[in-house]
């Protein structure tokens, strides 16, 4: 089995001679995946003979061994193993919940190596593997730790462009919504910026800027609040808050809510 996937592998480097895009390098390696499954299921033995250790475990970790900087090694390495971690969870033996979750451990890792090494389609197909084991095993926090990489990889796998920008916004401030209370920080930063703005704005002073944004973030102030208080600029920036805060408040507890 190990010569098997070492020749799919080697198939498969020859794919990226010839500066196949990642589509078809996907493409690729799912085709090898039949042929080995069928090998997997006719040669290896059942579980209960091997003492239920998992049949290609050891090359699960063979691509970790490659601590050369040469990326090429680093690649044939890790396909080998993702190729063995894919075969060894198609066959036909039923696994354990054990090893089903060494497995979803297994492309985990194998998902972050394809994105160190600039192969963001490869690792999302590693992360959305892991995701499902995980879903299967109700471990929540690791599924949803596993959709969020998923998310990261799709967003490089973009091309530049206002959607990636975007994205990238989304994941900084609430990790693509797996990191709910990343907005709380978000939120203290934008009333941060706005006292700071409407004291600039005057005529009051900064504690009253500071109380009015706090304020007029979760409950908007009135408009007898607003003239009173505030010159005009500094009323056009506290209705602007206004909606900043209803949006962001909205966002966060419906992220709660979901979980």
């Amino acid at each position: 089995m190990i010569d098997d996937i070492a020749k799919c592998e080697l198939r498969y480097r020859d794919g990226t001679e010839k500066n196949l895009g990642e589509e078809k390098l996907l493409e690729l390696l799912d085709s090898y995946l039949p042929p080995l499954v069928y090998a997997f299921d006719s040669r290896v033995p059942s579980p209960r003979e091997r003492g239920g250790d998992l049949a290609l475990e050891k090359e699960f970790y063979e691509w970790r061994k490659t601590t050369s900087g040469d990326p090429e090694a680093r690649r044939a390495a890790v396909i080998r193993s993702f190729l063995a971690t894919e075969t060894e969870r198609r066959g036909q033996f039923r696994l354990s919940r054990t090893q089903n979750g060494r497995i979803a451990a297994h492309y985990e890792a194998i998902g972050k190596e394809f994105v160190a090494l600039g192969m963001p389609g490869h690792a999302m197909l590693a992360f959305q593997s892991a995701a499902d084991l995980f879903l299967q095993l109700q471990q929540k926090r690791k599924r949803e730790l596993s959709l969020l990489n998923l998310r990261r990889a799709q967003q490089q796998a973009r091309q530049s462009g206002p959607a990636r920008f975007f994205e990238a916004m989304y994941d900084a401030i609430c990790g693509y919504g797996y990191r709910p209370f990343r907005m709380l920080g978000w939120m203290a930063v934008t009333l941060l910026v706005f006292s700071v703005a409407v004291w600039l704005c005057g005529p009051a002073g900064y504690a009253r800027s500071l109380h009015g944004c706090l304020i007029d973030f979760l409950n908007p102030l009135q408009f007898g609040s607003l003239g009173a208080n505030f010159g005009s600029a500094a009323q056009v920036l506290l209705v602007i808050e206004s909606y900043f805060g209803s949006i962001s408040t909205a966002i966060f507890f419906a992220f709660l809510v979901r979980g």
